[in-house]
Parts: structure tokens; C-alpha cells; sequence
């Protein structure tokens, strides 16, 4: 059995749960006919819903079949980023991973502040200078990523080893977003100037500063993504 096949498998088990083909809390189809609809054979299907119910998406209840579980219990953070970015609009998934950034990297600024060393320092002014350089030559897909490499160091600084598991299964979704947003010159300036205070405020050792500035950030891309997005 290919890899492959089940991962093509899985994709179009995805695709279908994103487009209403199954229902939350009830039972798949039978067998052959999933196998059909998934385009691949009995034994890949099979081995498609182990790895679904290891993510908690699928349960099977032996004698009676395979349920589609509800969202909440799926155990599988980037499963679910695929689920609910195919499902629902850029702005709507980019409003939502703003919301989780805002929670998380406002508080990140505070921890970052207070642990950073001079080599995270170092990296994040890097990265600004790169963003810079990157933006007034018009090149936005090294903007985007020099500015999830600013944010990802400012998650490192925090040294703390749980924050980066669980930012990192947003990583695609975060990309595409940026991806988006990075195109328009003016988003591009406002991101330089916010992420420039958060570096001053982390240089200073301002925690509170560093939050705000965070947290400034944080609005800012919100309104950006309303006004930029479909």
C-alpha cells in the first residue's frame, strides 16, 4: 500500500467533511461504498479511518460502525486547520487565527521580554531588517516570511517548550493568511512600524510596553484582514 493513496485518501475524506457530504455524530457509509467515494480500495479506506480515528475525527464502534466525531473532540490541531480553512472564508480564517494570535503572543511579548537573549535579539532585528529591505523592493513573499520568523522568534525567546507545539500546526494556515496580507504595500508599512515597537519595548526590557505593542499589533492585523480579505 502506498503512502500516497492513503494520504490522497485522507485529503478527500477532508474535503468531504468540509463540504457537508457527512454529518457530525452519524455513521459513515458502509465499506464499499466509502471505498468508492474516496476512490481507493477496501484496504486503504481502512487503513484512511485508523489514521482519522487516531486524530480523533473518526470513532469506531465495533458492531455498530464509524461515526464522524463532533470538532471538539478531534485531538489533531492542523487536521482541523484544514477542515476549517477549506470550510470557511480567508477573512473568516484569518480573523479567527488573529484572535488566537492576539490570546497567545500578547502574553508571549511579556514572557519573551523578560528571558530573551542578546542571539534572540539579534534575530529578531535580522528579521525586521530583512522584512524592510524585503518591502521596499516589493517582494512579499520574503516579507511573509520574515515575518513569521520574527513572531516564531519571539516564541523561542519565551523558552518556554509547550508554546512552539502548539503554534506550529497553525503554521500553514498563519502563511496563507500572511501570504495575503503581505501583498499590499500599506499593510506591509503598518506591519514594519508595529513590529519595530515590539522590538524596542523587548530591547528596552519593557514588558508592558512590549504587550501593548503586541497588542496594537494584534488590532491592527485584525482590521487589515476585515478590509483586505474576501
Amino acid at each position: 500500500m502506498r503512502k500516497g493513496l492513503v494520504e490522497q485518501g485522507i485529503d478527500r475524506m477532508l474535503d468531504g467533511i468540509s463540504s457537508g457530504d457527512f454529518t457530525y455524530g452519524e455513521a459513515l457509509p458502509p465499506e464499499a461504498e466509502l471505498a468508492a467515494y474516496l476512490d481507493v480500495s477496501r484496504p486503504t479506506m481502512r487503513e484512511v479511518i485508523r489514521v482519522l480515528a487516531d486524530r480523533g475525527v473518526v470513532r469506531v464502534v465495533h458492531g455498530r460502525g464509524t461515526y464522524l466525531a463532533d470538532r471538539g473532540e478531534w485531538n489533531d490541531m492542523a487536521t482541523l486547520v484544514q477542515v476549517v480553512s477549506r470550510s470557511m472564508s480567508p477573512r473568516e480564517v484569518g480573523e479567527y487565527l488573529v484572535e488566537i494570535r492576539r490570546m497567545i503572543e500578547v502574553g508571549s511579548c511579556g514572557h519573551a521580554t523578560r528571558r530573551a537573549t542578546a542571539e534572540d535579539l539579534a534575530e529578531m532585528k535580522r528579521q525586521l531588517e530583512r522584512y524592510e529591505k524585503a518591502s521596499a523592493a516589493g517582494e512579499a513573499e520574503t516579507c511573509t516570511e520574515a515575518d513569521l520568523a520574527f513572531h516564531w522568534q519571539i516564541f523561542r525567546a519565551t523558552s518556554n517548550p509547550f508554546l512552539t507545539a502548539i503554534m506550529r500546526p497553525l503554521d500553514e494556515a498563519l502563511a496563507e493568511s500572511r501570504e495575503k496580507t503581505s501583498a499590499v504595500p500599506e499593510i506591509r508599512e503598518r506591519a514594519i512600524r508595529h513590529h519595530r515597537r515590539i522590538y524596542e519595548a523587548m530591547v528596552a526590557g519593557d514588558e508592558e510596553g512590549a504587550k501593548n505593542a503586541m497588542r496594537a499589533h494584534m488590532c491592527q492585523t485584525r482590521a487589515d484582514i476585515v478590509a483586505h480579505l474576501d
